[in-house]
């Protein structure tokens, strides 16, 4: 327990609470030998709710490729090139149909993005018709350029039964499988369960979807809630491992691993448990002006888990959860994490939070590279912030992470409020992706929102591009490489719309 806590403690991050409006570039290490820089590149908004067909939460999600970035969001589908200009933009329901699939019932929502470097496709997902008899939705790029078009499937999410709906789907792949998980809600009675779904990404990308198993109505106990399955970015074979927050407040994460051919998998539930330390659902967040009231999600793992072989030879899962602030009078903040893959034990982890309890931090999302170096996108606010767009960078020494300031990437201009079933509801996740068109993988895009209006949220794409200059210790460089125009540059929740 001692060496757990030492370690978790030189962790740690420890962040100022004021806005630096006028960077565009920050030099988070100051050793003599190298110095790695910050530079916030592209740096533009993406869709509105007015834009989207007036949904809430949009589910901020989105991936990037070699030449586009797509944004997978409620009620909205948009492709960009990488200066930030839209290529194109139609409804998320529209998408669907488009590669082949009419959503069932209401509408389609929760969307998944992810870009496969390895195949060069592009890969989407959503559920459909909240409440009720329901889908996964699934589609694969006909290329990799996602403007050539998609091919979708639905797959119905509990037959023969059609007793329960599927709600929060989560996706991961790897170099065999492309895996989807839901959590499965009781139509009329009944209780909350999981289902697993996993494809061939060969076969699937070849227009053959029924090369899958589904794994339907898993007890929680076994498999935890919220599954999120593995994204792979070094393209291994199966198994491909799913983790969940399992029983955070005990201080437990859960492993299970799917095995096999995809087409006649078999999942493992059994052992798989991490111990970490324990933390408590977050509060609502603060906002500038008020209500305090901004929902930010529980413990779950809401953004994608990945997975990174690293120049240390570390097999590691890397992630990042919302929990209850440390400090008095705060309401969340971030706790990521690495776990060891081959042992299934904490390797590291640490909490992002303002030690002066005047920020709130929640529904992050963590890309790291080979390299170790990291970086979470995440919302934020508090008494003097409207929620606003943000993120950290971290930087490894001999296997220990650190990260630097915590920066703002977009400010919100307006107190934020949209109350359902009294909450008011934000998020219910992000991405922070790695740039596959950078052959240094040391640029990162991350996929946030902020508060554009009293009922208008607007998502925020952002380029962070990491560097190493050398430079003598005491050189004027330091505070040179500060300057710049960053400031410009388990409870059920619904998808709503009026």
């Amino acid at each position: 327990m001692l060496n757990l806590f030492m370690q978790n403690f030189r962790a740690k991050t420890t962040l100022t609470s004021f806005a630096i409006a006028s960077m565009s570039t920050l030099a988070i290490s100051m050793t003599a030998q190298a110095t790695t820089v910050v530079t916030v590149g592209t740096n533009f908004t993406g869709t509105s709710r007015s834009q989207s067909g007036l949904f809430y939460p949009p589910d901020t999600m989105g991936a990037v490729g070699q030449d586009h970035i797509v944004e997978l969001i409620n009620g909205s589908y948009a492709v960009y090139n990488k200066s930030g200009s839209v290529l194109s933009r139609i409804s998320l329901d529209q998408f669907w149909q488009n590669a082949g699939v009419t959503p069932s019932g209401s509408f389609a929502f929760d969307p998944r993005v992810n870009y496969d470097p390895f195949s060069g496709r592009w890969f989407a997902a959503s559920v459909d018709n909240g409440g009720g008899i329901n889908n996964f939705l699934v589609a694969v790029s006909k290329s990799s350029n996602p403007l050539d078009g998609w091919n979708g499937y639905a797959i119905p999410a509990d037959t023969p039964a059609n007793t329960r709906w599927a709600d929060f789907d989560t996706r991961g792949f790897n170099g065999q499988s492309v895996t989807l998980s839901a959590n499965m809600h009781p139509i009329s009675s009944g209780t909350v369960t999981t289902t697993i779904l996993t494809f061939d990404k060969a076969q699937l990308i070849a227009g053959n979807p029924n090369a899958r198993t589904i794994f339907q109505n898993n007890n929680p106990n076994n498999t935890g809630f919220t599954v999120q399955p593995v994204v792979d970015l070094d393209n291994r074979n199966n198994p491909h491992p799913l983790l969940s927050a399992y029983n955070t407040p005990a201080g437990f994460f859960k492993r299970s691993d799917i095995a096999g051919n995809p087409a006649t998998a078999t999942l493992s539930t059994s052992g798989g448990f991490i111990s970490v330390t324990r933390y408590v659902d977050p509060l609502t967040a603060r906002q500038l002006g008020g209500p305090d009231n901004v929902d930010t999600g529980d413990t779950r793992f809401s953004s994608n888990v990945v997975y990174q072989l690293d120049s240390l030879g570390y097999n590691s899962f890397w992630g990042v959860q919302t929990v209850k602030s440390p400090v008095s009078g705060a309401s969340s903040a971030l706790r990521w994490f690495e776990i060891d893959a081959n042992t299934n034990s904490l390797r590291q982890e640490g909490l992002i939070y303002d030690p002066t309890g005047q920020e709130d931090y929640y529904y992050g999302s963590l890309a790291v590279n080979d390299q170790r170096e990291v970086v979470i996108g995440f919302s934020c606010s508090g008494p003097n912030l409207f929620i606003s767009s943000c993120a950290v960078v971290g930087e490894d020494s001999g296997g220990t992470t650190t990260f630097g300031n915590r920066l703002l990437l977009k400010q919100g201009s307006a107190s934020y409020e949209i109350s359902s079933g009294g909450f008011n509801r934000w998020g219910d996740y992000s991405a922070t992706v790695l740039d596959p068109s950078d052959p240094t993988g040391r640029t990162f895009w991350t996929f946030q929102e902020f508060a554009a209006g009293s009922t208008e949220w607007s998502t925020q794409i952002t380029e962070i591009k990491l560097s190493k200059v050398n430079v003598p210790e005491s050189s004027s460089v330091f505070s040179l490489l500060a300057l710049g125009t960053l400031g410009a540059a388990s409870t059920l929740k619904r998808k709503l719309k009026p």
